[in-house]
């Protein structure tokens, strides 16, 4: 069996104005005191998906006396854009020093259907890639090394979807996220999976899953964003197929308030 690496990995920066991010691989943006919102694409939201992305990045942050950094991800489905599942959290941080943790979770949806043989059965057969998450709440203190941990689940399937009509070839993965506030503005949340299933006489797929939100040299104004998708498939009935699409790869700055 072949093993197919799929790095699906989101990671959110933080999006506040009108910046052409389709250009430009770091785009900076200003800060104003107090709360600042901010969306990647800009203008998207939990409602609103980007015509030409599976996700959105939103929330805010906040310089005052003590800072806070609020960020949901959230992956659309394919099928319904009115479904999507939520990767996101809420962190307190105080002089640079951790104060409080809370990771927000939950849903469903399918945010890539890939077809397999497009030139001669278009949209006969499509491999389709759910992801669910649930769990979080609160995070963990430890006080030797002043940080705050917060576990999550992560879940799903891939499926194989004959004729818009979900098969008999199921293969479900699951595992565990974590999201971590430290000292110094380290500040993130990681969800990896990597599983393989089926086999080389019907159907074998390798898959690695990688969610991915962190800060950039300790600075909450500095974020860096990878979402993509790639993963290898092997079928009698439709070969050998290779995916790997790169949505965005991009460092956003902050500027801070004057």
């Amino acid at each position: 069996m072949r093993c197919m690496n799929i790095p699906f990995i989101i990671a959110v920066l933080v999006t506040a104005g009108v910046v052409d991010y389709a250009f430009a691989d770091e785009a900076s943006m200003r800060v104003s005191a107090g709360p600042s919102h901010f969306s990647y694409p800009p203008n998207c939201s939990k409602t609103a998906k980007p015509k030409d992305k599976p996700f959105c990045a939103t929330g805010e942050v906040d310089l005052g006396l003590k800072w806070l950094v609020n960020i949901d991800i959230y992956l659309f489905d394919a099928f319904d854009p009115t479904k999507a599942v939520l990767f996101g959290f809420n962190a307190t941080i105080n002089k640079g020093i951790p104060e409080a943790l809370e990771v927000r979770t939950g849903g469903c949806a399918a945010p890539v259907v890939d077809d397999l043989i497009p030139k001669f059965l278009p949209h006969f057969y499509e491999m389709v890639v759910t992801v669910c998450t649930s769990g979080g709440g609160p995070g963990k203190y430890d006080p030797k090394t002043q940080s705050f941990s917060a576990p999550f689940n992560i879940s799903g399937d891939s499926a194989l979807y004959i004729n818009g009509t979900r098969s008999r070839f199921v293969f479900p993965f699951n595992g565990d996220g974590d999201s971590w506030v430290k000292p110094h503005f380290d500040v993130g949340l990681s969800a990896p999976i990597t599983f393989s299933a089926g086999g080389p006489k019907v159907l074998e797929i390798s898959l690695s899953y990688i969610n991915t939100i962190a800060t950039v040299n300790g600075s909450v104004l500095t974020w860096h964003l990878f979402n993509g998708m790639s993963f290898d498939i092997h079928s009698d009935i439709a070969g050998h197929h290779y995916y790997n699409r790169t949505f965005a790869n991009k460092t956003i700055q902050l500027q801070p308030p004057q």
